[in-house]
Formats: C-alpha cells, structure tokens, sequence
C-alpha cells in the first residue's frame, strides 16, 4: 500500500512539473513580438502579411484599442494597412524594417483613393485618447482638418478654441482651432499639432493631413513607387 501511494505521489508530481513547464514555455513562446502580432492577427481576424521580415524582437509594451496596440507594435517597421468598405482594418502589410539614416527621413508607406494619397496615422488630443484613422496627404490644407464629431472622442470637448475662417472645397466655413497632443506617423511622434475641426456633412469621410504636420519637413511625393518621404528639417 505504501509503495502504491508512493507512486501515485511521484506520477502527481511529474504531472504538475510537466504542466508548469508547458505553461512557462507557451508563456515564453508568446513573450515577443512575432507572436504579439500572431494574437493581435487572431482577435482582429485581419490578415498580417511580411511577418518573416520580424527576427528575435522582443515584446513591445502596447495599451489601448486593438488598432492602437497595432500601430505601436509596428512603429519601427514600414507598413501598410488596408481596410475594407467599412473602415475596418483588413490586411497589413509588413514592407520591412526601419533604417536610421544620416538625413533622418520617415518613409511613409501609403495606399491610394483616387488621386489621394492615404497614411494610417494615430492622433491624440487630450488624456491619452487616441483614435487611429487614415489621412489624406494634402500639401495645400494649412493645418490638420478633422470633422467636429471627433472633438469628443480625442478627449477635446471641454477645450476652448479660436474660430477661424478656412476655405474648402465648397466655399468658406467655420472652423474650431485647436491642438492636439500628439500625432504619430510611421513610428514617428509629433507633439502639439495645431488642428482645424469643421462640421463633419462638409468635411465628408476625408480626414486632411495639412501643413501643421508636413511643414516640418521636407516632403517627397514618389507617384511611381507610391510611397512619401519625410526629411527632417
């Protein structure tokens, strides 16, 4: 009887030993980003495409939406997202891994709608409320243009701002002058933008990216090749 005890005893503690380890390797397996972005894959059930380009990096701190943790995820690495007649991310597409260069220039990966270029960008107005969304590159908008709608959602409801006149395509309007926080763009962060919002049945679905942000670089424009270059200033 003893010995039968014993046993059971010793097969328990195997059992237990196999479980912890097995939890402790699925535990290191996902503790980098390959399999951050194979999750992020799974519960946005978006098709992530360039993943071999991604070797040994390690985790990545993200918060926020599942949009948002994408975007810091991918913030080192050229990338291009699409979305579907709903506005929802569909495929992303890895093109390769960021290089630091002597002029510091930002390569933007974008998508085209029309004759627009289009840039998945990630704004901030107040308190950490971010909202991730596709700009229009427009070189001739003085200031980043948004429709009133989002005031509230980047956390700008309660600012006061200036009133200005901005001329659109459908004459001149009202506008409400403000800042935001924060802008990333293609890993790159742009703190105090300076924003425009107008009412949103003029404004449509386009979200502008104006001079507020562009005028601090020099800007490149590849029609070929599709992809815009930032040059620091």
């Amino acid at each position: 009887m003893f010995t039968s005890k014993k046993g059971c005893l010793k097969i328990s503690i195997y059992l237990i030993f196999m479980t912890l380890s097995a939890q402790a390797q699925q535990a290191d397996n996902k503790d980098d980003l390959f399999n951050q972005l194979l999750l992020l894959q799974s519960q946005m059930a978006i098709k992530i495409t360039g993943m071999e380009r991604i070797q040994n990096e390690e985790r990545i701190t993200s918060r926020g939406n599942l949009e948002q943790q994408l975007e810091q995820l991918l913030a080192s690495y050229n990338h291009i997202i699409s979305r579907n007649a709903k506005g929802q991310i569909d495929h992303v597409v890895i093109v390769n891994k960021k290089q630091k260069t002597e002029t510091e220039r930002i390569i933007l990966p974008t998508t085209q709608e029309g004759n627009h270029f289009m840039v998945s960008v990630a704004l901030s107005g107040k308190g950490g409320n971010w909202q991730t969304l596709e700009m229009i590159i427009d070189t001739g908008a003085d200031l980043v243009v948004l429709p009133e709608s989002m005031i509230s959602q980047l956390g700008l409801a309660n600012n006061t701002f200036s009133h200005q006149k901005m001329q659109t395509a459908n004459g001149t309007t009202d506008a409400k002058v403000g800042t935001l926080e924060e802008l990333k763009i293609a890993g790159e962060t742009i703190e105090n933008v300076e924003v425009a919002f107008i009412a949103d049945q003029l404004l449509g679905k386009n979200r502008l990216l104006g001079m507020s942000v562009l005028g601090r670089y020099q800007v490149n424009i590849d029609d070929q090749s599709k992809l815009i270059t930032l040059f620091k200033k």
